[in-house]
């Protein structure tokens, strides 16, 4: 199972909560800006300012899909099922995942709810 830093406190995470933190970086990055990473992140920076339909969802999780499937952002032990989102805010799109997270080897359907989803706020 990964581990890493939660950038808010500097404890330990590990499981869901690193998930969450893990795929929040690859969606507010767009690939091409980190200058030692060029291929980390994702393409949602393409449809940030388009109105939230259901092309949308189906752009965005094709996006989404395509940035955990991408070996240089690190999610090889997520399998993506389904995407819902909602819009909190005009200017913020809110991510509902769920799938399979490998934890300790094993296959554990997870799945991020209405009130710890994945921010992205469409503007970097």
């Amino acid at each position: 199972m990964k581990q890493g830093m939660c950038r808010v406190t500097g404890a330990l995470i590990s499981g869901v909560p690193y998930l969450r933190q893990r795929l929040e970086d690859v969606i507010n990055t767009p690939i091409g800006s980190l200058v030692g990473r060029r291929d980390f992140g994702s393409r949602m920076h393409e449809i940030q300012d388009r109105n939230v339909n259901e092309a949308f969802h189906m752009d965005a999780y094709i996006r989404l899909a395509e940035a955990i499937s991408d070996p240089a952002n690190g999610l090889d032990d997520f399998r993506l099922q389904n995407l819902q989102l909602s819009q909190p805010e005009s200017n913020q799109v809110e991510l509902a995942v769920s799938g399979l997270l490998l934890i300790d080897g094993q296959p554990r359907s997870i799945t991020t709810d209405d009130t710890h989803g994945i921010m992205w706020n469409g503007r970097n």
